[in-house]
This record gives C-alpha cells, sequence and structure tokens, in this order.
C-alpha cells in the first residue's frame, strides 16, 4: 500500500546518521541482505518479513534504477503470514483423531498423542495454504534525511524500526511534536524550557 497508487496514510521519521561513504551501493548491499524470503515451513516458520522493490513484490533484486528517484530511496516492505482458520482446524483435527482411533484400535488417544498429531497436521495443512501478503512502501527523502512509511499500523511501524536500523546502520525517529521541537536547531537550555512548560487552555471552558 502506499507511494505510487492507493491510500495515503503516513507516518512520517527523520532519518539520523551520517551516510557511509559510497552509501548507494553499500545500502543496495544491505537490502540483499535484509531481503524478503519464501516462508521456510520445514522450520515451523508461519512467517516471513523483509525488502522488497517498490514496483514488484516477488523482485529483491536490488538495482539504484529500481530504488533511487532523484534524491528519494523508495522500497517496499514485504510481510507475509500463514495462518489456519482456527474453526476448520478444529475439525480436521477432530478427524484426524477419530481416524488415529479406527487405525489404532483405541478408543481415545492420550494428551501426547492428540498433541503429535496436531503438530503433524498442522504443518501438513500449512503446505496447502497460501499465505497471507501485506505491503507497505517507504519513500526516504535523502538529501533532507526525512522517511515517510506508508501505514500507520503500531505493529508494522514497531517491525519497521528493527529492520529499517539493522538494514542501513541508522535511526529512523518517528516525527511527533517532541522531534519536531529537537529538530528545530535549539540549544539544549532552550529545549529544556520548551519542554517543561505547562500545559495551557486555547479555550475557555464551558459553564
Amino acid at each position: 500500500m502506499g507511494a505510487l497508487s492507493g491510500a495515503i496514510t503516513t507516518t512520517a521519521y527523520y532519518i539520523v546518521g551520517e551516510l557511509p561513504e559510497g552509501f548507494r551501493e553499500t545500502f543496495l548491499d544491505a537490502l540483499g541482505k535484509n531481503a524478503f524470503q519464501d516462508i521456510d515451513l520445514a522450520l515451523d516458520h508461519d512467517e516471513s518479513f523483509g525488502w522488497v522493490t517498490i514496483k514488484d513484490p516477488f523482485d529483491t533484486e536490488f538495482d539504484l534504477n529500481k530504488v533511487l528517484w532523484g534524491d528519494y530511496f523508495m522500497v517496499t516492505l514485504r510481510h507475509d503470514v500463514i495462518r489456519l482458520p482456527a474453526a476448520a482446524f478444529k475439525f480436521h483435527l477432530a478427524k484426524a483423531v477419530k481416524d488415529q482411533c479406527v487405525a489404532t484400535g483405541k478408543e481415545r488417544l492420550s494428551k501426547p498423542e492428540v498433541e503429535d498429531l496436531k503438530e503433524r497436521l498442522e504443518r501438513d495443512l500449512k503446505k496447502r495454504v497460501l499465505p497471507s501478503i501485506k505491503t507497505v512502501d517507504f519513500v526516504w527523502n535523502i538529501e533532507r534525511g526525512q522517511g515517510w512509511l506508508f501505514t500507520q499500523n503500531k505493529g508494522m511501524l514497531e517491525r519497521f524500526i528493527d529492520i529499517f536500523e539493522d538494514t542501513f546502520g541508522l535511526q529512523a525517529h518517528e516525527r511527533n511534536p517532541y522531534s519536531l521541537v529537537e529538530h528545530m536547531g535549539l540549544g539544549d537550555e532552550a529545549l529544556d524550557k520548551l519542554f517543561h512548560i505547562e500545559p495551557a487552555a486555547m479555550a475557555a471552558p464551558p459553564k
């Protein structure tokens, strides 16, 4: 969702830190190391998170023509999740337990047997389910040191901070009234006074 199409809902950031020399090539390499990878069910993973190009959620081959537009660095975060519908899985598990009882001649299975059957059934069904795919665009004006993530979802914002700092070695500070003041270039004394101003009502209270 975001930068090139769809609804425009963003969270703004200040990007803090020194750009490394030859940062364009350095960033391309870093994107590759943190690129999206398909969910690995063999490792019992049920989700995956990483970078893709902004025009194609299946493209993880990064080059400058795909990510750089003038001063704007543009990429996308992709988040895949495999979730089995709880109600449907409950029915499948009940059938699997019944079939196992018939096959073994038992009236009922022990709790460890049910848990083992549940795990095997879950792994098998996940192989037959397409993951849900969510994408969120990130636009970064490198010259101004400001970025915009095209979502306000709290979980995605938290994931973004982690992967951004791991990938680029810089910090992303969400833009809010406090960070705006901090980036105004005021001295420490002025900042301290400003942050200790008592809140004031801007209108008379109703009688």
